[in-house]
């Protein structure tokens, strides 16, 4: 069972880095890196240590080239990261080098993704309401669905 602990303990902590308004961030599997994705076209890595108080380390995932709308972690590989941009690509990312390993380009501007539990496929759902599936290996589409209803979010 997880201990909770008093909200009185806790602290806060502020992270600078982006030029621009934060569209997105999330944890990895471990919890010792959070990312942020931003309408200044990056997305960053944060390495956050247990009650830190020194220099905070950050990487800065460059080549989108449009906002980064929303991002999501690999749910079994604490250094994989997945974005998704309005420039209608979607990138997977080492968060150890800070270099985009796949890219994908899909036919609408993205503004939601989430991996499959197993890590095996990404959902990614568009302003088109437009839901595609990824097989992480390939990084290609497998499957394509136009609704005609808006996606909110992806499901897992």
């Amino acid at each position: 069972m997880d201990e909770t602990i008093p909200f009185k303990n806790l602290y806060s902590r502020e992270y600078q880095g982006h030029k621009k308004k934060v569209h997105s961030v999330a944890w990895n599997c471990t919890g010792t890196k959070l990312a942020s994705g931003s309408v200044d076209q990056t997305a960053r890595i944060w390495h956050i240590e247990p009650h830190g108080h020194g220099k905070v380390k950050d990487i800065e995932l460059k080549g989108h080239t449009d906002s980064v709308d929303q991002l999501c972690w690999d749910p079994k590989h604490a250094d994989l990261i997945a974005t998704a941009s309005g420039d209608k690509t979607v990138r997977l990312w080492d968060a150890r080098s800070g270099k985009c390993s796949q890219l994908a380009e899909l036919s609408g501007e993205n503004i939601n993704i989430t991996f499959k539990p197993d890590g095996t496929h990404v959902a990614v759902g568009n302003r088109d309401d437009e839901l595609t599936i990824l097989d992480v290996r390939k990084f290609k589409a497998l499957h394509k669905r136009k609704f005609n209803y808006e996606v909110i979010s992806c499901p897992d």
